[in-house]
């Protein structure tokens, strides 16, 4: 397996991942919760696109 292959399933893991953790917050109506600049942020699941 070349480099190039590696880094698109990696991406495309990462990808399905993230749709994913959006839509059990969507369905549970939970904020998501990530850090900026080292502070604690809540982000609205229905603002984030998928």
């Amino acid at each position: 397996m070349s480099e190039r292959e590696l880094d698109e399933l990696l991406s495309n893991g990462l990808q399905e991942s993230y749709r994913k953790v959006v839509e059990q917050h969507r369905r549970d109506n939970q904020p998501l919760v990530c850090s900026e600049n080292g502070k604690v942020k809540y982000v609205d699941p229905f603002t984030v696109s998928i």
